[in-house]
């Protein structure tokens, strides 16, 4: 079969234009064998990784001294709000829902607790003890009281001896005492006197202090009397 003069030429034009495609892509395929470094920008990622260490001792340097300026006396919220905020937005120190931190003045602080010395009067100035009677004073010591103490003197006068008996006893026994009957006391005068004087330490109970004139049948006795308990309290400030 034989090619028409126009056809044969067809074929030749698009031959050549194969071969001038075919030359383009080994031009340019050549280049990029040759110079592939330029597609890589690797100084840019280094820059980047020298400065990143620099900035962040930079930021660690200036949120440590802003905390250290919000920590001294002066109050960087009245003076320099917009400070308080940025650290705040670090994670500052927390405030309350109204706004203001919280301070140690704001939370309860312990009572503190002292000793004070009470005194009170058990008897005081000049009594009358009748013949074959009895005068006595009642008082109790509770647990709030420590370190209790009972003291004071008596002098008598009256009748041929100016003596009478005189006694501190717990409750029960006391009632064996002023009886006649043998009893256990923390002071008694041992028989009769005229004066004299005592300092008892005594525990939590029902005491009685009592001047006796039982045993003259005539004679008044006229006893003056001054006698003290004496304790501490615990009191909270």
């Amino acid at each position: 079969m034989e090619l028409s003069p126009e056809r044969r030429q067809q074929i030749e034009e698009e031959e050549r234009q194969r071969l001038a495609e075919e030359q383009y892509r080994s031009q340019v395929r050549a280049g990029l064998i040759a110079t592939p470094s330029e597609t890589v920008p690797a100084a840019p990622e280094r820059r980047r990784s020298r400065l990143g260490l620099p900035l962040l001792v930079l930021a660690v340097a200036v949120i440590g001294g802003a905390m250290m300026f919000r920590s001294n006396r002066y109050n960087p919220a009245g003076n320099y709000p917009w400070l308080t905020s940025w650290i705040d937005s670090f994670g500052g120190s927390p405030r309350s829902p109204s706004g203001s931190a919280h301070s140690p003045s704001g939370s309860p602080s312990t009572p503190s607790i002292r000793y004070v010395l009470v005194t009170q009067k058990i008897a005081t100035g000049e009594v009358v003890v009748k013949a074959r009677g009895y005068v006595q004073y009642r008082f109790q010591i509770t647990p709030e009281m420590r370190d209790t103490r009972i003291s004071g003197s008596f002098n008598a006068s009256g009748g041929s001896g100016n003596d009478v008996e005189a006694v501190i006893a717990a409750e029960s026994e006391y009632m064996n005492w002023i009886n006649g009957h043998q009893a256990r006391v923390f002071y008694g005068t041992q028989g009769r006197k005229t004066t004299d004087n005592f300092d008892v330490r005594l525990g939590l109970g029902t005491y009685y202090f009592a001047v006796s004139n039982r045993f003259s049948a005539l004679s008044d006795k006229y006893v003056f009397l001054n006698v003290d308990l004496n304790y501490s309290k615990v009191e909270t400030y």
